[in-house]
């Protein structure tokens, strides 16, 4: 069940709540903190190396540390009271340990402050690192024109922007399924006469969950709603009087620069005409039944060489480059979240906001005045240059000079069309400097957003929750129909049953749907073909999936000079066609029959433990289950083609509140509260 928590003082309720969740997640909590700090290899094995490395590296325990020297008396406080609640449920359990504890024979250490803060670094990284996506546009520079660089770093739907405009969004990323949606509604436009917020994170599929449900109530405080395991703010939730969703806002915020080293000087580099030794530091990382792992991590003023962590662009490999992120500095974000938790009214939201540090988020929120809104936070540098991909750490414009402020961020309050909405796409169209940097999703779900709040005059609760399982693609929508009319045209009537399949579906993603499992098998290989018309082969599965919007345009017969000269696209889409027929009848079976979507399309929940060994996955592991959905619809379900269609990401925490009824809210969360596997989800 869900803890409500009632105290006479903020450090009794976060103790308690510490409490709580040791007793629910103890050993989820050590794997958490094992992620944070780079020390999981140390109980599952030479596996997690590379991802321990990455996390020592970056250097995300150093920033923890250096953030509990400058963190308030207030987060101290509620820090050193939830640790005091966790080691207090630890020892609880000494004499009965989560089972993980005894199947892989060791026992956790006391609980810190400084691992509550690594977890919500980490949070941030998985947020806002992606140092690929500054490969892909590095690529883009080396092997495309001018003109076909901009086409293929363009945004599909790119009309669909978080604050409306007159032209469209013109550069982004795109959807991996990793996203999230929110939305409020209006009182004007709602059935009960007050706003009604609606909000789910797109997450990969783990079990137990990342959240942990949790109210906490004292004198100045009555919160509930979904606290990231082991830190003490509510991400997603509501007050009495005030409700918060929020998603992730692609703007830039790390850049990866090229170390100028001399050829006798390898343990230097050029800084402002100087050459200065890089900073070195050895580790080693215990690795179980192994020797230790010897890591050598080397800085620059910028910040760590990340080379190992970065596809090469360079078949040789690339020089040295360095990461400068902006979630390395001295920073928690609790204040502003302690803040959030004690709001009554939008204004004490926006304030609550203006703390916020890192990360970049979209927040939209809502009040019992009937008020909403949208704002996005974080911290966005400020550069001189618009730069695509990795840039000359020599150049002094390409270094930062200070960020964006809070009143020059995204934003949009009380809009007359009395509704907000956000699904990690463009926040502003056109293309300035600060969209021009971002890795915004395509407009697609946030069209269906908009198409299904428009649709109706007054939305109940029950309206906007329904939202939430919208399992229509708009861009199947739009494209299935042309590629029935290339299938049905095809001199290759082996490929006509795909036209009748399109042809008939409504791009719906739904359990018994064939179109789905056909339509994305094309447009795997479609965007794999378009790719490798410019890209070299070891570049394709870090550029393919950019190219969405391209590959839209050539399917609607645009003028996009891409395949070579005398090529014809009818060709080219008939040719790819046949291809996914061929991979349809090798990879799921010879007929439609066995290309449902349900049967093909299932969703699991991994424990880590059954990640590593099948025979667990029954006790560990719920599922699998037929799900509905993709990559890109409002409901949120990113598979893998690699195992075909099998969900890898969805929705992991739900949430609709109707500022009529705050306490009445709907919510919920993968797998439930508790991690032990004898309890039911």
């Amino acid at each position: 069940g869900v803890a409500h928590i009632e105290a006479q003082s903020v450090a009794d309720c976060y103790t308690a709540l510490g409490y709580a969740m040791a007793q629910d997640r103890l050993w989820h909590l050590d794997y958490m903190r094992r992620l944070a700090h780079g020390q999981l290899a140390e109980i599952l094995g030479a596996r997690f190396v590379k991802q321990d490395r990455l996390h020592r590296t970056i250097g995300l325990t150093p920033s923890a540390r250096a953030a509990a020297e400058a963190m308030s008396d207030e987060v101290e406080l509620v820090l050193g009271a939830m640790a005091e609640g966790i080691n207090a449920g630890m020892m609880a359990a000494w004499d009965n340990l989560p089972v993980e504890f005894d199947l892989l024979d060791y026992e956790p250490e006391l609980w810190t402050p400084i691992d509550s803060i690594t977890i919500w670094k980490w949070r941030w990284w998985m947020l806002t690192g992606r140092l690929e996506v500054i490969a892909q546009r590095e690529a883009c520079k080396r092997y495309l024109s001018e003109d076909l660089c901009t086409a293929f770093l363009a945004v599909e739907a790119g009309e669909e922007t978080i604050v409306p405009g007159d032209e469209p969004a013109r550069s982004g990323g795109y959807d991996s399924g990793e996203g999230s949606n929110n939305w409020v509604v209006g009182a004007g436009r709602s059935a009960s006469g007050k706003p009604v917020l609606a909000t789910d994170p797109h997450n990969s599929l783990d079990h137990p969950s990342q959240w942990y449900e949790a109210q906490l109530t004292v004198p100045d405080m009555d919160a509930i709603g979904a606290f990231y395991l082991g830190t003490p703010g509510i991400y997603l939730g509501h007050t009495r009087h005030t409700a918060w969703g929020l998603t992730n806002h692609a703007s830039s915020a790390r850049d990866l620069y090229v170390e100028e080293v001399g050829a006798d000087r390898l343990d230097h580099y050029l800084e402002k005409g100087e050459w200065l030794s890089f900073a070195v530091e050895e580790q080693n990382i215990p690795v179980k039944g192994q020797d230790p792992h010897p890591l050598q991590i080397k800085r620059t003023v910028r910040g760590p060489i990340v080379n190992d962590f970065v596809q090469p662009i360079e078949e040789g490999g690339d020089p040295p480059l360095s990461l400068r992120w902006s979630g390395a500095g001295p920073d928690n974000g609790f204040a502003a979240m302690l803040t959030l938790m004690r709001s009554a009214s939008v204004d004490q939201v926006l304030t609550a906001l203006r703390q916020w540090p890192f990360p970049n988020l979209n927040f939209v929120f809502a009040d019992t005045a009937g008020r909403i809104g949208y704002h996005a936070v974080g911290t966005a540098p400020l550069r001189k240059s618009p730069w695509l991909g990795f840039r000359p750490a020599g150049d002094p414009k390409h270094q930062w000079s200070g960020a964006w402020s809070f009143d020059d961020l995204p934003q949009l309050v009380d809009p007359p069309r009395d509704w907000v909405a956000t699904a990690n796409n463009p926040p502003w169209p056109g293309h300035g400097p600060y969209t021009a940097l971002g890795n915004w999703s395509d407009g697609y779900r946030f069209r269906r957003i908009r198409e299904r709040i428009e649709a109706v005059g007054k939305l109940t609760a029950a309206d906007v929750a329904a939202i939430h399982a919208d399992a229509l693609h708009a861009r199947a929508r739009e494209l299935a129909p042309v590629l029935a009319e290339r299938a049905r045209e095809s001199t290759d009537e082996a490929i006509h049953p795909l036209g009748q399949i399109l042809e008939a579906w409504d791009g719906a993603y739904t359990e018994d749907a064939i179109g789905p499992a056909v339509f994305e098998a094309f447009w795997d290989k479609w965007l794999k073909r378009i790719v490798q018309i410019h890209f070299p082969a070891r570049l394709t599965g870090l550029v393919a999936s950019k190219a969405g919007a391209v590959a839209c345009r050539l399917l609607l017969g645009e003028e996009v000079s891409w395949f070579p000269p005398g090529s014809k696209i009818e060709d080219e889409i008939q040719s790819t066609l046949m291809e996914a027929l061929d991979w349809l009848k090798e990879k799921i079976g010879s007929g439609p029959d066995q290309w449902r979507w349900g049967r093909l399309h299932q969703v699991s929940f991994p424990h880590p433990l059954a990640v590593l060994n099948d025979a667990l996955a029954p006790l560990l592991s719920p599922g699998p289950y037929e799900t509905s959905g993709g990559t890109g619809t409002v409901r949120s379900a990113g598979f893998s083609t690699a195992h075909p269609f099998r969900m890898t990401a969805g929705s992991t925490y739900r949430m609709v509140v109707d500022m009529a009824d705050p306490a009445h809210a709907l919510s919920t969360t993968t797998g439930g509260s508790s991690g032990h596997p004898a309890k039911p989800v």
